[in-house]
């Protein structure tokens, strides 16, 4: 918000995790944000709803002068939730609809690059089947500390779905011990490529540096569909406003 202060634009977009709208650093940002000016708005959207083959959860807070924000109307629907409102809109993108024309086996070239596993997790990756988890592991390949652990983790080791959208695409995608991140079909966990391109990251985006430098950049984005839906949504706002502004004064 100093950043703002200093800047002064006519809107400002802020994102973060949903937990952020019930905390009091939120109202903190409100009342900041209001005594400059602004009008603010504030939702959890998802980036499905918008596009991107990725259910994440983000809390977006826009900020806006001489107009209230509205919540950018979404342009993709879970075919499980139609309604009147949203009958015309087109299904949300599936894992297929994004990677499934990418080569099984990773070729490394273009951050389609794989990794090393080990002969125990190959056996691992194996056991797991479309949509499955650590749960699917026998006994003899499921470590102790997951053993203990009987309930939640669900994701943990677990298969994407062809047929659905991604779950969150975090930094450590590479690693499945850390979420669902397995290819839906292949013995393995998704490629850099790949999680770019949950991300909506086109192919002829430019990434530099380590392959956990890149991972970094892939996993802390805001998915591209997202971003762009909310900055077209921004636009018409600004655009609304200035012609509300021109009409009062020819009024006037």
């Amino acid at each position: 918000l100093r950043a703002v202060q200093d800047a002064d634009p006519i809107a400002f977009v802020m994102e973060n995790v949903p937990p952020l709208l019930k905390s009091q650093e939120f109202v903190e940002i409100r009342r900041e944000a209001e005594s400059l000016g602004y009008n603010v708005g504030a939702w959890v959207l998802n980036s499905a709803d918008y596009g991107a083959p990725q259910t994440r959860k983000r809390a977006i807070i826009i900020g806006l002068k001489g107009a209230k924000p509205t919540k950018p109307p979404q342009t993709h629907v879970d075919p499980k939730k139609r309604d009147l409102h949203t009958l015309e809109l087109p299904a949300w993108r599936t894992v297929e609809d994004a990677i499934g024309d990418l080569p099984f086996e990773p070729t490394g070239d273009d951050w389609h690059i794989g990794r090393n596993p080990t002969e125990m997790s190959l056996r691992r990756y194996a056991c797991i089947p479309p949509g499955g988890n650590r749960f699917d592991l026998p006994s003899d390949l499921t470590p102790e500390c997951w053993k203990r652990k009987t309930k939640g983790g669900t994701d943990l080791f677990g298969r994407l779905w062809w047929d659905r959208p991604s779950v969150t695409i975090r930094t450590e995608f590479y690693k499945p011990e850390k979420g669902r991140y397995l290819h839906p079909e292949a013995d393995r966990p998704i490629t850099h490529r790949e999680a770019a391109r949950l991300q909506g990251f086109d192919d002829n985006f430019t990434f530099c540096g380590s392959k956990i430098s890149v991972a970094k950049q892939i996993g802390n984005a805001v998915p591209i569909q997202l971003a762009l839906a909310i900055a077209k949504h921004i636009e018409l706002l600004i655009s609304h406003s200035d012609v509300e502004a021109a009409e009062m004064i020819s009024c006037e």
